[in-house]
């Protein structure tokens, strides 16, 4: 099986074996290495291609452009932040210049059981905690889900826990304490950040140990990086450096394919907006709005997808806080604030789903 040419792959649950594959092999690895700084890696073949060339404008249209966008430039608003397009994303990295790895790093997602939770349109999504395929449906609920609810009980919450408030770590979808303790254990230092997606449209935590600090050899330490991912119930471990990039699949998940000797992208990464493609942009702007009932359900799920880049990587260019408006804007802020982890209530998935989180502890 060649991996930089999944579309050969068989058909597998919930997705082709093509589709899985290529996630793994797309996704950003932003972290902040410890000695380094924050970092971004990417195995996108995309990555490695000379984009299409640009057709070339007439200088007097060329001229006629800047004129028109000076003249409109004083009350031209933001356009809303939606997903970039996987060319600005690549366009991005390809302009920061390439940076040299000295060590090789182990990463494991730290995305913890997110069950019971809810698809918007009523789907229970299943188990996340390794003893089955994550995304494994149920039939629809008649009714919402109490709190806390008998779902809840059978992913694995502690009924005593239910009278604390908040979430626990062992029971919350934000693993990465957990699985950083874990690792801490084991080789010292580590590293925390996220697995992105290629259009930016889902995060998810992670954590990476240094491979020679785990253990004095690599098979050693990669032996050890999966047997804390299985443990925390994570589908794969990530190996990435010099020797550019493998994906070991732990077995949790089936259909997480092995992805050896990938090439490699790593660069520096900018404290920016965690939403935007593109490097030094301003704030970014809400999806949707309070006028009709798609309009509404577009900005809940865009500020809860910033509300999870911000659990996860934080921005350089807001801080988490509540900014005030363009001048041509109301007079009111456009960015609600940072929200608690244990608040967060729906999530943005790598299969593409979005789940409301049911509660597995009463609200504080």
């Amino acid at each position: 099986m060649d991996p930089h040419h999944p579309t050969d792959l068989d058909q597998g649950p919930g997705g082709t074996e093509a589709e899985i594959a290529a996630t793994w092999r797309d996704q950003l690895i932003e972290l902040d290495l410890p000695g380094v700084g924050a970092i971004t890696a990417c195995a996108d073949p995309g990555l490695f291609v000379d984009p299409d060339p640009v057709a070339p404008v007439a200088p007097e249209e060329t001229r006629g452009t800047q004129r028109d966008e000076a003249a409109q430039e004083t009350y031209r608003r933001r356009q809303p932040t939606t997903p970039p397009e996987p060319e600005i994303v690549r366009a991005t990295l390809r302009d920061r210049g390439p940076l040299e790895l000295e060590h090789t790093w182990l990463v494991l997602p730290a995305l913890g059981p997110v069950l019971p939770t809810l698809r918007p349109d009523g789907a229970v999504v299943a188990d996340l905690s390794g003893r089955e395929a994550p995304y494994d449906v149920r039939p629809d609920p008649t009714v919402t889900p109490a709190v806390p609810s008998r779902e809840g009980v059978r992913a694995g919450a502690p009924i005593e826990g239910l009278r604390q408030p908040g979430r626990l770590p062992h029971v919350s979808w934000f693993r990465r304490p957990v699985v950083a303790a874990a690792l801490r254990e084991r080789g010292g230092m580590v590293a925390l950040g996220a697995l992105v997606g290629p259009q930016r449209s889902w995060f998810e935590p992670a954590v990476a140990a240094r491979e020679d600090l785990l253990a004095p050899h690599r098979d050693q330490a990669l032996e050890r990086a999966l047997h804390v991912a299985r443990e925390q119930g994570q589908s794969a471990v990530i190996r990435f450096g010099p020797g550019g990039l493998d994906v070991f699949p732990t077995g949790v998940d089936p259909r997480v394919p092995a992805l050896e000797g990938l090439e490699l992208l790593v660069t520096a990464r900018p404290a920016q907006c965690p939403l935007q493609g593109r490097d030094g942009d301003g704030p970014c702007r809400p999806h949707g709005g309070p006028w009709i009932r798609r309009a509404h359900d577009a900005q809940v799920d865009w500020e809860a997808r910033r509300a999870q880049a911000l659990a996860v990587q934080g921005c350089g260019v807001c801080f988490g806080e509540a900014l005030p408006p363009e001048p041509d804007q109301p007079q009111v802020p456009q960015l609600a604030r940072r929200a608690p982890v244990v608040d967060i209530s729906r999530l943005h998935l790598r299969g593409g789903e979005v789940v409301r989180i049911d509660p597995i502890a009463p609200p504080r």
